[in-house]
């Protein structure tokens, strides 16, 4: 069955329980406390804008969240936490928080996060180990390799690849129709490299079931919605569908 993601951060407060084909995507979490729901607020407010030049909403959020130990609270074994490392080691931290049976998405792309130096991959390793998850998917960059794909893929064990996270231009990150170019080439990518072996969520401007077909068509397994939710009265007419 085709499933809908509802994307971090509007899978913390969208919740459609008495769906089966929805899943909320909470977080994304990190270690350390990054600021509640008010810097969350400044935040959006400060820097969520549409930009008319990119025909998308671009940000500079920054993941603000109180922390993996809330996450970890808050988020129920039918929803997906979504976690993401600031400083190197991080992941290992959070791996011994988390249940074995906690389904996961492990953001790797986020555009807004300034790093001490390179953060390696090798650790989420120690997520993908677990047979008890339904759902470990590694959510990447519009801009990530085919080399890169492969050590995800071949090397570390991922089975779930979400295509894609926000693209980085000099404003912050971008989301909206302008990822579709890019989606649509890493789907081809996958699917020329790895058949059918790996299951794709794919998002990126989806605001209507034509969209959502667009990207099926293509070869993807699931949607991520993330656009719509900015208007949720529209969520709920999509899914219907």
């Amino acid at each position: 069955m085709n499933k809908y993601f509802i994307a971090a951060p509007f899978g913390n407060y969208l919740k459609y329980k008495s769906y089966s084909n929805v899943i909320s995507v909470t977080g994304t979490w990190t270690m350390k406390s990054r600021g509640g729901v008010l810097k969350r607020l400044w935040k959006i407010c400060t820097t969520l804008r549409y930009n008319r030049k990119y025909q998308g909403w671009v940000n500079k959020l920054g993941l603000p969240n109180p922390g993996i130990l809330v996450g970890v609270k808050k988020t129920t074994p039918n929803e997906i936490l979504s976690i993401g490392e600031v400083e190197s080691g991080d992941f290992k931290k959070i791996a011994e928080l988390i249940p074995d049976e906690q389904s996961l998405e492990i953001n790797l792309s986020c555009p807004n996060i300034e790093h001490d130096k390179i953060i390696s991959w090798d650790d989420t390793r120690l997520f993908t180990n677990s047979i008890k998850r339904k759902y470990c998917i590694v959510k990447v960059s519009p801009l990530t390799t085919v080399d890169e794909l492969k050590y995800l893929i071949d090397d570390i064990g991922f089975k779930q690849i979400h295509c894609c996270n926000t693209l980085p231009v000099k404003e912050g990150g971008l989301s909206g129709k302008t990822l579709r170019p890019y989606v649509n080439k890493m789907i081809d990518v996958i699917r020329s490299n790895w058949g059918d072996s790996i299951e794709i969520i794919a998002g990126g401007g989806v605001k209507n079931f034509k969209d959502v077909n667009d990207y099926l068509t293509f070869g993807a397994n699931h949607i991520s919605l993330g656009t719509i939710c900015f208007t949720p009265w529209k969520v709920k007419a999509l899914i219907n569908n």
